[in-house]
């Protein structure tokens, strides 16, 4: 099999090639042990099996991020067949700085001068016959956008990758003072065995190179693995180097770089009158400006929000209909009278409405990546890491994590797989950790209920201090976690590049979105399932579905000691109500519904079951929902509403999903406190442990250990905060 490594800077087009390359065939997943999307194909073209690695976008190879290390250590482990090293046509200068450094790894390495389109357009000129000469390698013009010259580039990539050629010697054309420090740190290697047998693996220019410039990284692996720790009369050469030049030793090799790529293009390149930036500047003086930038992105945010919720809202409706009455009434018809109880419920309550409750989420999913996708495909999404920079970085967050922070309001789980755009995994660590704070829309119907039942006229102004209670609450924690370890930024500043607009490709978009959905939905189907099969089994043991004196009851009682300093613990009912709610934050509406009310609807719900409609008609009906629920979404898509996402449900739209539980749950309490203890009981469950879907999110992105973390400290905030509402609330009562 031949492996092809593609690498190159962020926003150069390489997914787009990849999957104009690739096709249906790429897959995603994550790099071993860390959260940075792995993506990699494997086919056949003229009878060669190729397997495809699509490389983080880097803009260089030194290890101070995940995205560095891993595209550095894979060439230099992994040993590629060939590299596809894919540069910007437009943006040349900044873009072959990476390839100067991908030429000292001494690898089989071929240029994709992608953007070809745009290239033309701007009536660039480029010598190729000269260009390749001194780049020292096959070039081709590509575009993946019109799709010319891919099956060029794979046939070139193809011949030099089975002439075997395993090592590439290129020519570093760097001045006279430091190629002269570089043949004498050679001539250091080559008499030591150890550095001999290390030049083998990191190739001698790379070596030599890392050496002068004390490579942290590199030094680490030379005394752990060779046992070779570096000379004293390196470490002189390079002081003598950063002496001579009055500048560090990095700033030296980068400018040394540089200007290597701007004798190439001096002599092969020359541009229009024409600037390719006229266009992204003028649009820029207004997005970036420091007046009209932050409202702008706001209004973008607050569209996308709009957009991805109210349109996704018609279709999550239909999924949940299909999944529940659809699939659910046939597969009621399977179980017969003599099926025990116990497994008629397992099947129906826990196994499909686990299914439910992982399928349920697709439509938001495929709304939210599609929208993300052409944020990013269309070179907005720097400009907001740009914008958001300095509000963020108080809190020790790349200006990107803002976006997750705001999807965070419609759902936590697209906030949370939203991480995979923040750069460093304390970013996202501290992200995920601030995002669950957010009150989601699946909390609306809780505040709806307890506000009906206790506040009337002021639901709106209590409902609002709960979303500002969330973001307080979520700011004070994100303080307290950048002081640690596991959350601290590096201390970087912000390395980006603002890449010109472009029109999206569509091709490219619908690509990346269906890839990542079904990613997400085939790798977070295991746990969310089991989670809800777990809750499944505490509402419905010991007493068979009796939920007043179930496990979970029981819980409630047994806690009411525990968590009565809240105030509203003084009833078993809402104790007990918490762990459902990890379910689904919504599902305590119904919770409080069965242990008030009681099930008054089983025998309508019954009748419901076994109505007498048949499979076509059944089906039919389906189809034609869907095409409701499409037309719905649509319009909901361009009607750019978002006052439905903060819309309370009122009394009535309460009342409708369990009969008699406003007034029920205006009973749970009758004391002058009765207000300030459904406030406590709504803070808590805005701030408790999100549902399973979330965690199952976490999970997935961090891993166990960090979602225990997690658990733990969305179980000790909302009692902190619930209890100092009550407690200090109940002064002024």
């Amino acid at each position: 099999m031949i492996k092809i490594a593609f690498t190159g800077n962020p926003n150069v087009g390489k997914s787009a090639l990849i999957n104009a390359i690739a096709g249906s065939n790429l897959k995603v997943g994550n790099w071993a042990g860390v959260t940075v999307e792995k993506k990699e194909a494997e086919f056949e073209y003229k009878g060669e099996k190729i397997q495809c690695i699509d490389l983080p976008g880097v803009y260089s190879l030194s290890p101070y991020t995940l995205e560095e290390t891993i595209t550095r250590d894979f060439i230099i482990n992994e040993k590629p067949d060939i590299i596809i090293n894919i540069v910007d046509s437009t943006n040349l200068e900044r873009n072959l700085y990476l390839t100067m450094l991908l030429k000292e790894l001494e690898k089989p390495m071929i240029m994709a001068l992608n953007f070809y389109d745009e290239f033309e357009k701007l009536n660039y000129k480029l010598d190729m016959k000269k260009f390749t000469d001194m780049i020292e390698m096959d070039v081709v013009m590509t575009s993946a956008v019109k799709r010319t010259g891919i099956q060029e580039l794979l046939d070139k990539a193809l011949l030099i990758a089975k002439s075997n050629e395993k090592d590439k010697k290129y020519t570093l054309l760097f001045d006279q003072c430091l190629q002269n420090a570089i043949e004498e740190i050679k001539c250091k290697i080559n008499c030591d065995e150890r550095l001999v047998t290390a030049s083998e693996k990191f190739g001698m220019d790379f070596l030599a190179i890392k050496l002068l410039e004390q490579d942290k990284h590199l030094l680490e692996i030379l005394k752990s693995e060779y046992k070779y720790e570096i000379d004293a009369s390196i470490l002189a050469t390079t002081n003598q180097l950063e002496e001579d030049h009055d500048e560090d030793i990095e700033t030296i090799f980068a400018e040394g770089r540089y200007g290597t790529v701007k004798g190439i293009l001096a002599k092969t390149f020359t541009t229009s009158i024409k600037s390719r930036l006229d266009f992204t500047d003028k649009v820029d003086r207004v997005l970036l400006n420091k007046y009209s930038g932050l409202p702008i992105f706001f209004l973008i945010i607050v569209g996308l929000m709009g957009t991805v919720f109210n349109g996704s809202a018609p279709l999550i409706d239909w999924v949940d209909g299909f999944v529940n009455n659809y699939i659910g009434k046939y597969v009621a018809m399977l179980i017969d009278e003599n099926t025990p109880n116990w497994l008629a419920s397992l099947v129906m309550d826990g196994i499909l409405g686990g299914v439910g409750g992982v399928v349920v989420f697709v439509p938001l999913m495929l709304y939210l990546y599609f929208f993300l996708a052409l944020l990013e495909e269309s070179g907005y999404m720097s400009r907001v890491a740009f914008l958001m920079d300095k509000i963020m970085t108080k809190l020790g967050l790349n200006g990107k994590a803002f976006v997750p922070m705001v999807l965070g309001f419609g759902c936590t789980v697209p906030a949370i797989y939203a991480t995979r755009t923040l750069e460093d995994e304390s970013s996202r660590r501290l992200t995920a950790a601030m995002a669950p704070f957010m009150s989601c829309g699946a909390r609306l119907p809780v505040y709806g209920l307890f506000t009906a039942a206790f506040f009337g006229a002021k639901a709106g102004m209590v409902v609002m201090s709960l979303y500002v209670l969330g973001i307080v609450v979520a700011i004070l924690t994100g303080l307290i976690l950048k002081n640690f370890d596991m959350f601290k930024a590096e201390g970087r500043a912000l390395l980006i590049e603002l890449p010109p607009y472009r029109v999206p490709s569509l091709r490219v978009i619908v690509k990346s979105t269906l890839t990542r959905t079904g990613s997400y939905l085939k790798k977070a189907t295991t746990i969310i399932m089991g989670m809800l099969m777990i809750l499944w089994a505490l509402t419905y043991f010991p007493n068979n579905g009796d939920t007043a004196n179930s496990y979970m009851a029981k819980f409630g009682k047994t806690f009411q000691g525990v968590l009565k300093p809240t105030g509203f613990a003084d009833r078993w009912e809402t104790v007990a109500a918490i762990p459902p709610s990890l379910a689904a934050k919504e599902i305590v509406v119904g919770f409080m519904a069965q242990v008030l009310v009681g099930d008054k609807n089983a025998e309508e719900i019954e009748e419901e079951v076994t109505q007498e409609t048949g499979f076509v008609q059944d089906t039919a009906e389906q189809l034609m929902e869907l095409g409701v629920a499409i037309k719905d979404s649509i319009v909901a898509v361009v009607s750019f509403d978002v006052k439905g996402l903060f819309t309370v449900p009122d009394a009535e739209e309460i009342e409708e999903e369990g009969s008699g539980v406003v007034s029920a749950t205006k009973m749970l309490w009758t004391d002058e406190l009765a207000p300030l203890r459904a406030y406590s009981f709504m803070v808590f469950i805005l701030l408790v442990v999100p549902c399973v879907v979330t965690l199952g999110a976490i999970k997935q992105e961090f891993g166990y250990k960090f979602t225990g973390f997690i658990i733990g400290m969305l179980l000790v905030i909302p009692y902190v905060v619930s209890t100092l509402i009550f407690q200090v609330g109940k002064l002024f009562f």
